[in-house]
C-alpha cells in the first residue's frame, strides 16, 4: 500500500545492528501462526529472513556527520526483552491517507482538508512518545532524530491507481474502521474519527482498498518498482530550517532514500540465498 502510494522502490526500512551487517532491527507486524494475537513490534532479523521471502535488501549509508551511536542507544531503550512495543496499524493508515490525498483526480479542497486532518492525527499520536507503537520508517527517523520538512510529504512520482477492479464502500470499510477503533486509545480517538469521516467524503472507496491491502500484505511478495542501481533523483526542495516540520508519524521509506543526511547511493546486499538483483 505505502509502496504504491509513495512511488518508492523501498517498502520497508530498518537499522543495521552493531553486531554485524547481517542483522537489522525494525518495526514490523508479526504474522506468525503460533502467535495469532501478536501485533509485532521492534524486531531483530537476519537479512536472510527477507531473502527467504524473495525480497531484495539494500544498504543506504548514513552521513558520517550524523552519529550512529545515539540511534542504537535509543533502540536499546525502546526494545527490551520484556516488551518490544507494537506495530502501529493506525499510524500506517494515517500516512497512507496523507499520501493518497495527492492523487490528481481528487477535489483539491477536500484533499487538502483530509491532508490537514491526517497531520493533526499524526501529531496527536506523536504527543505520547511513551506509547512504543511504530511503523518502520517512523522508527528509523525517530532513532536518528532527523525531522523532515512538511513539503517532503508530497510524493515525487505520479499516483498510480490500485490494481484490480475498483472496490465499493461496504463490509471491509466497516471492518477496518472498527479495527482501527479497537487499536486506538480513547484519548486519540477524536482526531482519528475526524480524519476517517473526511476520508469517507473525499475518497469513499479508500478504506475498502486499504483493508484489502492490509489483508493481502502477508501474501504479496512482488514488492514495488525495482530500484535501479544508484539513487532516484529527488525533486529539488528549498532547504529552509524554519519550515514547518512533518510529524515523525508521516515519514515514509522514500523520504529516507531522499534525505540530505543519507548517502547518494544504495548498495544491494548479496550473499548465499539472496535473490537475483531485481534490475
Amino acid at each position: 500500500m505505502i509502496t504504491r502510494l509513495d512511488g518508492s522502490g523501498f517498502s520497508h526500512s530498518a537499522i543495521a545492528l552493531a553486531d554485524g551487517e547481517g542483522r537489522v532491527a525494525s518495526a514490523h507486524m508479526s504474522f506468525c501462526r503460533t502467535r495469532p494475537f501478536d501485533l509485532g513490534g521492534i524486531r531483530g532479523d537476519d537479512v536472510s529472513h527477507f531473502w527467504a521471502l524473495g525480497q531484495s535488501v539494500y544498504r543506504l549509508p548514513v552521513d558520517p556527520e550524523v552519529p550512529r551511536e545515539p540511534a542504537l542507544a535509543r533502540l536499546e531503550t525502546w526494545r527490551t526483552p520484556e516488551d518490544d512495543g507494537t506495530f502501529s496499524v493506525p499510524k500506517l493508515v494515517i500516512v497512507a491517507i496523507a499520501l493518497a490525498t495527492f492523487a490528481p483526480e481528487l477535489d483539491p479542497v477536500r484533499a487538502l482538508e483530509v491532508r490537514q486532518l491526517a497531520v493533526e492525527a499524526a501529531r496527536a499520536w506523536e504527543g505520547v512518545p511513551e506509547r512504543r507503537q511504530f511503523y518502520c520508517a517512523e522508527l528509523i527517523t525517530r532513532l536518528y532524530d532527523q525531522p523532515f520538512a512538511m513539503s517532503t510529504l508530497e510524493p515525487t512520482d505520479p499516483q498510480r491507481p490500485a490494481p484490480g477492479p475498483p472496490v465499493q464502500e461496504g463490509m471491509l470499510d466497516s471492518l477496518l474502521v472498527r479495527t482501527l477503533g479497537w487499536l486506538t486509545d480513547d484519548d486519540l480517538q477524536a482526531p482519528y474519527d475526524r480524519l476517517l469521516a473526511a476520508v469517507e467524503r473525499a475518497m469513499p472507496t479508500f478504506l475498502d482498498q486499504a483493508a484489502v491491502d492490509i489483508l493481502l500484505s502477508p501474501f504479496v511478495r512482488t514488492g514495488g518498482p525495482a530500484l535501479q542501481q544508484g539513487r532516484r533523483s529527488p525533486r529539488p526542495r528549498p532547504d529552509d530550517g524554519s519550515a514547518e516540520r512533518l510529524p515523525f508519524g508521516l515519514v515514509t521509506p522514500r523520504m529516507l532514500l531522499d534525505a540530505p543526511w543519507t548517502a547518494d547511493h544504495v548498495d544491494l546486499v548479496q550473499g548465499p540465498g539472496a535473490p537475483p538483483p531485481p534490475f
